[in-house]
């Protein structure tokens, strides 16, 4: 068995059951392993329309998708592991250009993506055009062994966990192969409120904490803005500040940097410019 399929799932069991009918379609002898974190397991019968082999792992709880993808890691038998999620598509060709992909050997494989907006506007993205290739689950495929040696996703993480897990694959020299079509077809979701603006922070300190020494200074700048930015919308004001300090004193030219760290000393102008009623 060469490629092991991980699809992590959370009350979305329509949705699951349209994508495993989907994926009929093009699994011949790969494996899937399904990690549900949803409260109601899914019956049995559900599987047994399928050929293909299918382990299901019930948690019962809402555990994150970092651990749900950990543990089919852990339990997958493949050479290779494809991370899926259950909202996503792919076109007829996906698993197959993986497949012919692996004949070289290699550590890890890209392919280009199609992403929709959520106005269902469509735009191609080259993984080999960009300068750290796409790191969204579904659009590579990564040999077991480099995964289990950085030892898989950051589960403290509920934001960024994809890039962060890039940042250390990108310390490791493997041999790299690139699709040049776009196979994978992500839709972008939208998702907001005070949860995710708090899982972005926590999140971005755990990294910035983590890789110090590795992120540019460029990088290093976009997230201390982004965090300062989301302590004002907490209305956090100290925080703010010394997050957009820390931003403006990389880039000291970015001017609305430095506007923003002036509105930390004016609250009642930072509540009615920045809430916490967004879109992320």
């Amino acid at each position: 068995m060469k490629i092991s399929i991980i699809i992590p799932t959370l009350n979305r069991p329509d949705q699951l059951k349209k994508l495993l009918f989907r994926l009929g379609e093009v699994v011949e002898k790969e494996e899937l392993i399904i990690v549900d974190d949803s409260k109601d397991e899914l019956p049995q019968e559900i599987f047994n329309h399928f050929k293909f082999r299918i382990k299901y792992i019930h948690r019962g709880e809402r555990l994150g998708v970092s651990s749900a993808r950990n543990i089919g890691a852990a339990e997958a038998k493949g050479e290779y592991l494809l991370f899926f999620d259950d909202d996503d598509d792919f076109t007829t060709d996906w698993l197959e250009d993986f497949r012919s992909s692996l004949k070289s050997n290699p550590g890890i494989v890209y392919c280009d993506m199609k992403v929709v907006d959520r106005f269902g506007k469509e735009e191609n993205v080259s993984a080999q055009m960009r300068k750290r290739p796409i790191v969204i689950p579904g659009s590579w495929l990564i040999k077991k062994e480099i995964f289990d040696q950085i030892k898989g996703f950051d589960e403290r993480l509920n934001f960024a966990e994809n890039t962060e897990l890039f940042f250390r694959i990108d310390q490791i020299e493997k041999p790299t192969e690139y699709i040049k079509k776009p196979n994978f077809i992500y839709h972008q979701s939208v998702d907001g409120g005070s949860k995710n603006l708090q899982n972005m922070i926590d999140s971005i300190l755990i990294i910035l904490e983590k890789h110090d020494k590795l992120l540019t200074e460029h990088v290093k700048y976009l997230y201390h803005q982004i965090v300062g930015v989301n302590q004002l919308r907490f209305q956090r004001f100290a925080q703010a500040r010394k997050h957009l300090w820390k931003a403006y004193r990389y880039k000291p030219w970015k001017v609305k940097t430095l506007a923003r760290f002036g509105l930390s000393f004016l609250p009642i102008l930072s509540k009615r410019i920045y809430t916490k009623d967004v879109n992320i």
